[in-house]
């Protein structure tokens, strides 16, 4: 039998995936802003999702602390997930509990909303898409609540500002992250390298000197260092350990085919 697979085009999207933003302050976490002479530059989520993509590769080259700080922002997207959840409830149940039943109150939108193509490969930039997407609802209660009076100028600012904030400081996450080109073999050796790691980010945790604490999406490791991880399972483990391997290499193939869309995409625009 002829095995076709090998014969399938590569997956690529066939469109944009499009999001729309009514607000500025989304837009503004959105576009972030370029330096300039004057002013510093302020990251933006595709700039976020630039750095993330060189996370990702030195998570497939055996950097152990590419996978640590992948959990880490992971972690802060989850934190800034139930924040938001909790802001937007409050801010629905405060309009609610002050709004007499008999006022009937239009559903609040922008009149020209902004559409922006998402044109990246990457979990956590599509994790902290959703969480955009709900500031922008946020805000437009916040403004709905500040034309109808229930709110102060003052106080729509700061919770405004807060919340901009808030999102900023998961973006910052990535900074945090120092490309030494280290990896675990170097830090088993504790070699020149690692010591220059260890110098910029300090000591890791053994379950990510070793691989075996992850985020459950982070990339596949290389192929070495998966052989590695399955000659240290008990027996029991190692019954499972093909299939696995097999799964392992699909998801790397997966990434790569992600990330060259995602190249291409950036070369378009």
């Amino acid at each position: 039998m002829t095995d076709k697979s090998s014969k399938m085009a590569s997956i690529a999207p066939t469109q944009d995936i499009e999001i729309e933003l009514a607000t500025r302050p989304a837009l503004r976490l959105w576009q972030g802003r370029e330096k300039t002479e004057k002013k510093h530059g302020i990251l933006g989520l595709p700039g976020f999702c630039s750095r993330v993509r060189s996370l990702e590769q030195a998570i497939r080259e055996d950097d152990p602390y590419a996978d640590f700080h992948f959990a880490q922002i992971e972690e802060g997207i989850e934190h800034l997930s139930e924040d938001l959840d909790a802001e937007l409830a409050d801010i629905e149940d405060f309009i609610k509990e002050n709004v007499p039943s008999a006022m009937r109150l239009p559903n609040v939108a922008s009149k020209n909303p902004v559409v922006v193509p998402v044109r990246f490969a990457s979990r956590l930039g599509f994790q902290l898409v959703y969480q955009l997407l709900k500031v922008d609802q946020i805000v437009l209660k916040i403004l709905l609540a500040s034309h109808i009076g229930l709110i102060e100028t003052k106080t729509k600012f700061q919770t405004l500002a807060r919340v901009e904030k808030r999102v900023r400081g998961v973006l910052h996450l990535v900074y945090k992250y120092r490309h030494t080109g280290v990896s675990r073999d170097d830090m088993a050796a504790n070699n020149q390298r690692a010591q220059k790691a260890k110098e910029l980010m300090g000591e890791l945790e053994q379950g990510y000197l070793e691989g075996t604490t992850r985020s459950p999406n982070a990339p596949s490791l290389p192929q070495t260092r998966l052989n590695t991880l399955g000659a240290d399972l008990p027996n029991s483990d190692k019954k499972t350990g093909s299939s696995k391997q097999v799964n392992a290499d699909l998801e790397s193939k997966l990434d790569s085919v992600l990330a060259k869309a995602e190249a291409e995409a950036e070369t378009e625009a």
